[in-house]
């Protein structure tokens, strides 16, 4: 199995027996460089996991759980200055075989979701840990003091005002419309 990933690390699930696997992953210079240029940060100073693979009972289904664990440097989205953050996350994913092609997919809120399919007989363990950092960046990183100039700052209201109360915005649009 082949990677676009610039992190991988594929587990070949025929290797993975009844007994779980502990598998340690530390990106390298190289690797920490790409992601960072994929997820427009500074740099990839670390960028490591710690995870178990397992078969769950009757042995089509893979589980993949641990924890991720990076430092990162940003851009503050006020100032431009360098954003120094720390990011560690659990990892809890379930793997199978290819589902058929489906032309409609029924989602139910109270179910879990389908598993991930597994791809020509692997998982790609680096690229679950890319994706758990890449989600969970943070998209506004601000520096220490970093305030957003004051021309700015009523838009910034209308959104938290968004946030709390949609609705009301809207009869006060509309209000303001008449």
């Amino acid at each position: 199995m082949e990677s676009g990933s610039e992190f991988s690390s594929i587990l070949n699930v025929e290797t993975l027996g009844d007994v779980a696997k502990r598998i340690h992953l530390d990106a390298g210079d190289t690797e920490r460089a790409a992601l960072a240029k994929r997820f427009e940060l500074v740099s990839v100073e670390l960028l490591t996991g710690d995870l178990i693979a397992e078969r769950i009972k009757g042995g089509d289904l893979i589980r993949v759980r641990g924890r991720m664990a990076a430092e990162i440097t940003q851009s503050c989205v006020v100032t431009g200055a360098s954003v120094a953050a720390v990011i560690e996350e659990n990892i809890d994913e379930r793997f199978g075989p290819p589902r058929e092609t489906l032309d409609e997919v029924e989602v139910r809120l109270d179910e879990a979701d389908p598993p991930e399919p597994i791809a020509e007989g692997g998982i790609d363990l680096g690229e679950i840990i890319s994706q758990c950092l890449g989600v969970a960046i943070d998209p506004y990183p601000r520096g220490p003091g970093a305030e957003i100039p004051q021309q700015y700052q009523s838009e910034e209201v209308k959104i938290s005002e968004i946030r709390r109360n949609p609705f009301g915005v809207l009869t006060r649009l509309k209000r303001d419309g008449e």
